[in-house]
């Protein structure tokens, strides 16, 4: 197991000393709390207080948490609630289609799948949570790099496409090519894949999928919604499976709170 930064856990001993109480607590307890001298607390408490996760009451000295130890908390609470929205929304998708529905997220490592519906009859394909997805290759990885932290996305991309051991001319056509399409996905609010393609980058015939963004209040992408059917047992038309996945993912993300673009 890798090792922690001490001082960053014995900051959070006091922090969570703070949080346990329901009263502002005196820097005695708080010390107590943390296994700590009290002179040694108190240099913590100051760049807590820095930081805005605690704040000193003037009147009586005694230490709570502060303004963004609330924003942390709220925060934390509208991803859990934007989390459980899109889930039904998911579910309802999958329910109106008969086909398989996925969420996914950002995550350090790229692209992860953090949900899926299924409905009662499992699905043929392998798209396991906690899996990933190509940036370059998915309609998935196509509207992250359309919507998503541009920094991060386009870095990974970069990393992505020398893993496929590609000629640096090769590279440089490929990423201007990603570029093209991730403006017109910006422009049409959905990317499409057909056939659809695995993280290893191999395809998939007799599959196609659409994907849609999911924003949050702060209208920054969250989720991706990806329905993934099969091209010829589907009784819906590729224009109506575009329609209700977007329409799903716009649902999610106003009732996130963010403003949808006409």
């Amino acid at each position: 197991m890798a090792k922690g930064i001490q001082s960053i856990l014995l900051g959070f001993r006091l922090l969570r000393g703070i949080t346990d109480s329901d009263t502002p607590v005196s820097l005695k307890n708080i010390a107590a709390a943390g296994g700590m001298s009290p002179s040694k607390a108190r240099m913590y408490l100051i760049s807590l207080i820095e930081t805005g996760l605690v704040v000193q009451k003037a009147e009586t000295g005694l230490y709570a948490l502060g303004p963004y130890a609330l924003y942390l908390g709220t925060r934390a609470l509208q991803r859990m609630e934007l989390m459980a929205v899109a889930t039904d929304a998911m579910r309802n998708l999958q329910h109106r289609t008969n086909a398989l529905v996925l969420l996914c997220a950002w995550d350090v490592k790229g692209v992860m799948i953090v949900s899926r519906s299924e409905g009662n009859r499992p699905q043929p394909l392998q798209f396991a949570i906690g899996g990933s997805a190509s940036l370059a290759s998915t309609a998935t990885g196509h509207v992250f790099l359309a919507f998503g932290p541009r920094e991060q996305t386009w870095r990974h991309l970069a990393e992505e496409l020398l893993e496929m051991r590609l000629t640096k001319a090769e590279q440089r056509k490929r990423t201007q090519t990603l570029r093209t399409l991730a403006e017109q996905v910006r422009l049409r609010g959905v990317a499409q894949a057909d056939p659809i393609a695995y993280s290893s980058g191999i395809t998939l015939s007799g599959y196609a999928a659409i994907a849609a963004p999911i924003f949050d209040a702060s209208e920054r992408l969250r989720y991706v919604l990806t329905l993934i059917y099969r091209t010829d047992r589907q009784p819906r038309k590729r224009e109506d499976l575009v329609h209700l996945t977007l329409q799903s993912a716009n649902r999610v993300t106003e009732l996130a709170g963010a403003r949808i673009s006409p």
